[in-house]
């Protein structure tokens, strides 16, 4: 068990050194051939873009690969070529993002090339694993159990005793998968704790990170990301030990590089200072893992980390439609954060490839997905993406209820949270009136004391009279009037029942405030998504029946190797294709999603650039078809997303660009922005304004030019014209 490796002093450091005692280079023939008529044996003929990736100079080489451009198989071949080039595959090191794309990577070379001797495909996290236990085995110390591992307890498990020793009380799913991202963030940011703030909102982040951490130490544990943080410390202060992983593997093959986290970059950096024998392969616009610490970084600073290193580029799509990377590289084209590349077409046209679709109600959304569905011509597959989880729910119901076999990414995120939970307490308490505990739940909103005046009338109710009956004899005004909409909708609908609530408590007024008002599109749409289930019952059991139903699938859903159709959020689909693609959160406040309040404007325009290479990430997984949904016009408390009006030359209606001029002339009436204007930036100071394109604006300051979200530096009040 766990508890008997726990290892003494794990955090201090030997005095004396680590002896490499074994043999990592065992001779290998050298194989002299012509690489690219040995490839062409295999069935693989690469373009003269991606034959840049065969490169067997060892000085550092980064290959920017735009999306469907085949760079796993440019890889692959790389990999063949420094075997058949007289590198042994001892020395060869090929480190990618995740266990499933090195093993996928591994099996790929491995059927393509099968007589050649396989090299070490393998994940950071694993690499530096390897570290942790070569620093073991010198140190006569045991390396530490991962949580979660041979019985230990969870990160999770641990987390939620560090909240409830702050008393922070119980962390549902969600918030603590929030939590565990941003411990990861912290850590592979390599932040200190004095600057990372309050990133969690309602809770206390730094203490709970400290509390979390301690508990582990005190166990014998430790995360992945602690992986990465005990390698990098080793790796640094340990010469011998780096020395021994330099010798052992001097040539690196990194994919995935957007990916990688500074720590992560660090470590490569120590494994090689100069770059000598590093190759590196990603795509600065599809760098989508922020929330987790991960950044672009290494890619956009890569000749200066390395100033002998060589950028390349792999430009031509095999994947989409024209029409399609039309719309994709104009969008992208806007991010300043990136390197100036073209999407270069392969196929030929597709008139319609590109279709805004914004229903008028949410069953004619629904419509639109099955109609989708039934013209699957037989071998093509759809994927219908979205960034907020609550968007899956009505489409698994619809799925389920048509007998369509899908898949769906697994999700944590339940619907019945927040202003849902409340009112779904007062539809429980209707049906169920003679229960403590329906009573117990019941949103404070609605009783004239608040949660004081609920638990006063909890504990002195004796269960024999009907809620309502209590409320209506013991309570106020509000507590009253809560007792009679509890006796009114017993046995109504739930779409009937909860008119009513919306119109008579203070419970179903804040609910319709989330949907009429905007300010909060994450809870508009779980209020969009809750209505609409409400109609499709016929009882209040029937509601929360299906409800647990939902969640309970889209928690752990089932494999479906038959399917054709593929419920995924637009992470997850990263790296993906699908022949048509329908895109279902093209919603303002969703994608894009608002930035954290309290944060910089710099912070918030990376964040926000982040958010264009998501929506770019999304649209590029489409080879055929690509349908852009638009929030329903009956969903008042949701707008179409701002990036519509920079993808789409002409968008159906013009949503959003009509939604942002009225947004900018709320906001500041008396300026239009055009091309030539002065402007002042609190931050930045006075510039011109060279570009104004959708939602973004491109301007001159005196330390070089910036483009910025002009809706955000608007709604914050960071950017004024100069009359």
């Amino acid at each position: 068990m766990w508890q008997d490796k726990i290892p003494l002093d794990w955090t201090k450091f030997p005095h004396r050194g680590i002896i490499d005692k074994c043999n990592l280079f065992p001779n290998q023939e050298v194989i002299s051939i012509d690489i690219l008529d040995y490839l062409s044996q295999k069935g693989v003929r690469l373009t003269p873009q991606q034959q840049q990736g065969l490169s067997l100079s060892e000085e550092p080489l980064l290959l920017l690969a735009v999306p469907g451009s085949g760079k796993t198989t440019v890889l692959v071949s790389r990999v063949a070529a420094q075997l058949l080039g007289g590198i042994p595959a001892g020395k060869l090191l090929n480190l990618t993002f995740s266990r499933e794309s090195a093993r996928d990577m591994a099996a790929r070379f491995g059927s393509l090339f099968p007589e050649l001797p396989p090299p070490r495909f393998s994940t950071i996290h694993s690499l530096c694993y390897s570290v942790l236990r070569a620093y073991a085995d010198g140190a006569g110390r045991m390396v530490p159990t991962l949580t979660g591992s041979e019985g230990a307890p969870t990160s999770g498990q641990l987390l939620r005793q560090a909240a409830a020793g702050l008393g922070c009380g119980y962390l549902e799913d969600e918030d603590l998968e929030d939590l565990l991202n941003q411990i990861g963030l912290i850590k592979n940011r390599m932040l200190p704790l004095n600057e990372v703030g309050n990133l969690s909102g309602e809770f206390p982040l730094p203490q709970l990170y400290t509390r979390y951490q301690a508990e582990k130490s005190r166990l014998g544990l430790m995360d992945y990301d602690d992986i990465l943080l005990y390698a990098h410390t080793f790796l640094q202060k340990l010469p011998e030990l780096l020395h021994r992983f330099q010798r052992h593997y001097p040539y690196l093959n990194v994919d995935e590089s957007q990916d990688i986290s500074p720590v992560q970059l660090s470590i490569l950096r120590l494994l090689s200072p100069e770059g000598k024998g590093l190759f590196m392969v990603g795509d600065e616009d599809q760098s989508i893992y922020g929330f987790r610490g991960a950044g672009p970084e290494g890619i956009l600073q890569f000749t200066k980390l390395f100033p002998t290193g060589q950028v390349v580029r792999m430009e031509q799509n095999f994947r989409s439609r024209p029409e399609i990377l039309a719309r994709c590289g104009q969008f992208i084209a806007l991010s300043p954060e990136r390197y100036d590349k073209a999407l270069l077409p392969s196929r030929d046209s597709r008139p319609g490839a590109v279709v805004p679709f914004r229903p008028e109600t949410g069953l004619q959304a629904m419509e639109r997905i099955l109609q989708t569905i039934s013209q699957l011509k037989e071998g093509e597959s759809l994927g219908i993406l979205y960034r907020n989880n609550l968007s899956a729910y009505l489409t698994v119901d619809l799925l389920l209820r048509a007998e369509v076999p899908f898949t769906v990414t697994a999700s944590s995120r339940a619907l019945e949270r927040f202003h849902v939970r409340d009112v779904c307490s007062i539809l429980r308490a209707a049906e169920d009136p003679l229960s403590r505990e329906r009573l117990a739940v019941l949103s404070p909103l609605d009783f004239d004391g608040g949660g004081g005046e609920r638990a006063r009338l909890t504990e002195s109710w004796d269960g024999k009279k009907p809620i309502w009956k209590l409320l209506t004899e013991t309570g106020g005004e509000k507590t009253g009037r809560l007792g009679r909409v509890l006796e009114e909708i017993r046995g109504m609908k739930p779409a009937e029942a909860l008119r009513v609530i919306e119109r008579q408590l203070r419970t179903g007024k804040y609910f319709l405030a989330k949907i009429l008002s905007g300010d909060d599109p994450p809870g508009a749409l779980r209020a969009v998504v809750f209505k609409e289930l409400c109609a499709r019952a016929a009882t209040s059991e029937e509601l929360f029946s299906r409800m647990e139903t939902l969640e309970s699938y889209i928690a752990a859903p089932p494999q479906v190797p038959e399917a054709s159709v593929h419920l995924s959020t637009i992470h997850v689909a990263k790296g993906l294709e699908f022949d048509h693609v329908l895109l279902l959160d093209c919603i303002d406040g969703i994608l894009p999603n608002h930035p954290p309040k309290g944060v910089d404007s710099e912070t918030a325009n990376h964040a926000y650039y982040e958010e264009m290479r998501l929506f770019y990430v999304a649209a590029t997984r489409a080879r055929e078809t690509l349908t852009l949904f638009y929030p329903a016009k009956c969903d008042r408390g949701l707008s179409p997303s701002r990036f519509l009006s920079s993808f789409l030359d002409e968008p159906a209606e013009k949503p959003a660009r009509s939604v942002f001029r009225q947004f900018v002339a709320r906001v500041i009436p008396s300026h239009n922005f055009r091309p030539g204007d002065r402007v002042i930036h609190k931050t930045l100071g006075e510039g011109k304004i060279r570009q104004v394109k959708g939602d973004t604006v491109t301007i001159d300051f005196p330390k070089g030019e910036v483009t910025l979200s002009l809706s955000y530096c608007l709604e914050k009040g960071l950017l004024t014209g100069v009359k």
